[in-house]
Protein backbone atom coordinates (compact mmCIF):
# COMPACT_ATOMS: atom_id res chain seq x y z
CA UNK A 1 0.00 0.00 0.00
CA UNK A 2 2.88 2.38 0.83
CA UNK A 3 4.41 1.63 -2.54
CA UNK A 4 1.15 2.48 -4.40
CA UNK A 5 0.81 5.71 -2.41
CA UNK A 6 4.38 6.79 -3.35
CA UNK A 7 3.71 6.12 -7.04
CA UNK A 8 0.45 8.09 -6.88
CA UNK A 9 2.18 11.09 -5.22
CA UNK A 10 5.00 10.97 -7.78
CA UNK A 11 2.48 10.90 -10.66
CA UNK A 12 0.68 13.97 -9.24
CA UNK A 13 3.99 15.86 -8.93
CA UNK A 14 5.06 14.98 -12.47
CA UNK A 15 1.72 15.97 -14.01
CA UNK A 16 1.57 19.26 -12.14
CA UNK A 17 5.16 20.19 -13.04
CA UNK A 18 4.49 19.49 -16.73
CA UNK A 19 1.40 21.66 -16.71
CA UNK A 20 3.12 24.30 -14.59
CA UNK A 21 6.01 24.69 -17.01
CA UNK A 22 3.76 25.21 -20.04
CA UNK A 23 1.63 27.92 -18.48
CA UNK A 24 2.53 31.36 -19.91
CA UNK A 25 1.85 34.39 -17.73
CA UNK A 26 3.26 36.88 -20.31
CA UNK A 27 0.66 37.89 -22.82
CA UNK A 28 2.60 40.60 -24.73
CA UNK A 29 3.39 40.25 -28.40
CA UNK A 30 6.53 41.25 -30.22
CA UNK A 31 6.36 44.06 -32.76
CA UNK A 32 6.08 42.79 -36.31
CA UNK A 33 9.34 42.66 -38.27
CA UNK A 34 9.32 44.36 -41.65
CA UNK A 35 11.76 43.99 -44.50
CA UNK A 36 13.19 47.12 -46.07
CA UNK A 37 15.08 47.87 -49.23
CA UNK A 38 18.72 48.60 -48.34
CA UNK A 39 19.46 52.30 -48.16
CA UNK A 40 23.17 51.84 -48.86
CA UNK A 41 24.10 49.26 -51.52
CA UNK A 42 27.13 47.85 -53.29
CA UNK A 43 27.29 48.22 -57.06
CA UNK A 44 29.63 46.83 -59.71
CA UNK A 45 32.84 48.66 -60.48
CA UNK A 46 34.66 49.08 -63.78
CA UNK A 47 38.11 47.73 -62.79
CA UNK A 48 38.64 44.00 -62.31
CA UNK A 49 35.54 41.82 -62.09
CA UNK A 50 32.86 42.33 -59.46
CA UNK A 51 29.79 40.29 -58.66
CA UNK A 52 27.01 41.68 -56.50
CA UNK A 53 24.88 39.41 -54.28
CA UNK A 54 21.91 39.60 -51.89
CA UNK A 55 20.14 42.70 -53.16
CA UNK A 56 23.34 44.78 -53.21
CA UNK A 57 24.43 43.85 -49.68
CA UNK A 58 27.44 41.61 -50.44
CA UNK A 59 30.00 41.30 -53.23
CA UNK A 60 33.03 39.51 -54.62
CA UNK A 61 35.85 41.41 -56.34
CA UNK A 62 38.46 39.67 -58.51
CA UNK A 63 41.59 41.43 -59.78
CA UNK A 64 44.55 40.06 -61.75
CA UNK A 65 48.10 41.41 -61.49
CA UNK A 66 51.61 40.43 -62.50
CA UNK A 67 54.14 39.47 -59.81
CA UNK A 68 56.32 42.36 -58.58
CA UNK A 69 54.31 44.89 -60.57
CA UNK A 70 52.28 47.53 -58.72
CA UNK A 71 48.78 47.75 -60.18
CA UNK A 72 46.03 50.22 -59.27
CA UNK A 73 42.37 49.36 -59.72
CA UNK A 74 40.61 52.69 -59.22
CA UNK A 75 37.01 51.46 -59.23
CA UNK A 76 36.43 47.83 -58.14
CA UNK A 77 33.11 48.57 -56.40
CA UNK A 78 30.77 51.45 -55.68
CA UNK A 79 29.05 52.18 -52.38
CA UNK A 80 25.84 54.03 -53.24
CA UNK A 81 23.65 55.89 -50.76
CA UNK A 82 20.11 55.69 -52.14
CA UNK A 83 18.49 58.10 -49.67
CA UNK A 84 19.03 61.70 -48.55
CA UNK A 85 20.25 60.67 -45.05
CA UNK A 86 24.00 60.74 -44.44
CA UNK A 87 25.78 57.57 -43.23
CA UNK A 88 29.20 56.65 -41.91
CA UNK A 89 30.97 53.70 -43.55
CA UNK A 90 34.26 51.84 -43.14
CA UNK A 91 35.92 48.55 -44.10
CA UNK A 92 37.02 45.92 -41.57
CA UNK A 93 39.08 42.84 -42.54
CA UNK A 94 37.90 39.69 -40.76
CA UNK A 95 39.69 36.82 -42.54
CA UNK A 96 42.28 36.12 -45.21
CA UNK A 97 44.25 33.50 -47.08
CA UNK A 98 47.56 33.76 -48.93
CA UNK A 99 48.38 37.11 -47.35
CA UNK A 100 52.11 36.30 -47.13
CA UNK A 101 52.49 36.50 -50.92
CA UNK A 102 51.33 40.14 -50.99
CA UNK A 103 54.06 42.77 -50.77
CA UNK A 104 51.55 45.62 -50.70
CA UNK A 105 47.76 45.71 -50.88
CA UNK A 106 45.88 48.86 -50.02
CA UNK A 107 42.08 48.95 -50.21
CA UNK A 108 40.63 52.44 -49.95
CA UNK A 109 37.66 54.71 -50.60
CA UNK A 110 38.10 57.22 -53.41
CA UNK A 111 35.96 60.26 -54.10
CA UNK A 112 36.51 63.65 -55.77
CA UNK A 113 38.16 65.02 -52.61
CA UNK A 114 40.78 62.34 -52.02
CA UNK A 115 41.74 58.84 -50.92
CA UNK A 116 40.75 57.28 -47.58
CA UNK A 117 42.78 54.17 -46.68
CA UNK A 118 40.77 51.35 -45.12
CA UNK A 119 42.74 48.06 -45.21
CA UNK A 120 46.50 47.85 -45.73
CA UNK A 121 48.82 44.86 -46.11
CA UNK A 122 52.57 45.43 -46.12
CA UNK A 123 55.09 42.63 -46.56
CA UNK A 124 52.51 39.91 -45.98
CA UNK A 125 50.89 41.23 -42.77
CA UNK A 126 48.21 43.75 -41.95
CA UNK A 127 49.41 47.22 -41.13
CA UNK A 128 45.77 48.37 -40.94
CA UNK A 129 42.76 46.02 -40.57
CA UNK A 130 40.05 48.61 -39.89
CA UNK A 131 39.54 51.92 -41.64
CA UNK A 132 38.39 55.20 -40.18
CA UNK A 133 34.77 56.25 -40.58
CA UNK A 134 34.01 57.90 -43.91
CA UNK A 135 31.07 60.32 -44.20
CA UNK A 136 28.85 59.13 -47.06
CA UNK A 137 26.61 62.06 -47.88
CA UNK A 138 22.96 61.80 -48.84
CA UNK A 139 22.32 60.40 -52.34
CA UNK A 140 26.07 60.10 -53.00
CA UNK A 141 28.51 57.44 -54.17
CA UNK A 142 32.06 56.56 -53.17
CA UNK A 143 34.35 54.15 -55.03
CA UNK A 144 36.30 51.28 -53.51
CA UNK A 145 39.74 51.10 -55.09
CA UNK A 146 42.86 48.92 -54.64
CA UNK A 147 46.60 49.13 -55.22
CA UNK A 148 48.31 45.73 -55.26
CA UNK A 149 51.84 44.36 -55.54
CA UNK A 150 52.25 40.60 -55.20
CA UNK A 151 55.61 38.89 -54.67
CA UNK A 152 54.68 35.54 -56.20
CA UNK A 153 52.19 33.97 -58.58
CA UNK A 154 49.06 32.61 -56.95
CA UNK A 155 45.83 33.78 -55.34
CA UNK A 156 45.19 35.68 -52.11
CA UNK A 157 41.89 36.53 -50.45
CA UNK A 158 40.94 39.32 -48.09
CA UNK A 159 37.48 39.02 -46.55
CA UNK A 160 36.04 42.27 -45.21
CA UNK A 161 32.87 43.81 -43.93
CA UNK A 162 31.60 47.15 -45.09
CA UNK A 163 30.19 48.57 -41.86
CA UNK A 164 27.33 51.02 -42.43
CA UNK A 165 26.65 53.02 -39.27
CA UNK A 166 22.99 53.92 -38.82
CA UNK A 167 22.72 57.69 -38.14
CA UNK A 168 22.56 58.76 -34.48
CA UNK A 169 23.06 55.22 -33.16
CA UNK A 170 25.85 52.80 -32.37
CA UNK A 171 24.22 50.15 -34.61
CA UNK A 172 25.61 49.24 -38.00
CA UNK A 173 24.84 46.90 -40.88
CA UNK A 174 27.52 44.51 -42.14
CA UNK A 175 27.98 43.89 -45.86
CA UNK A 176 30.41 41.09 -46.71
CA UNK A 177 32.98 41.69 -49.46
CA UNK A 178 35.49 39.10 -50.71
CA UNK A 179 38.57 40.53 -52.44
CA UNK A 180 40.42 37.97 -54.61
CA UNK A 181 43.88 38.94 -55.85
CA UNK A 182 45.46 36.66 -58.47
CA UNK A 183 48.98 37.10 -59.85
CA UNK A 184 49.95 35.41 -63.11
Amino acid sequence: MKYVLKVAVLAVILVSSVYGSTYNTYYGQASPIKAETPKVVLQEGTAGTSTIYANGTSAKVMVITKPLESTTFDHVLEVANQVSDAWKIRLRAYDQSGLARLYNCTIYFRDGAGVFRQICVFEGTYSQEVGGWYDLGGSSTVYIAMTVTARLRGTSHIYAFLEVLIPDTSTYNLMAIAFQITSR
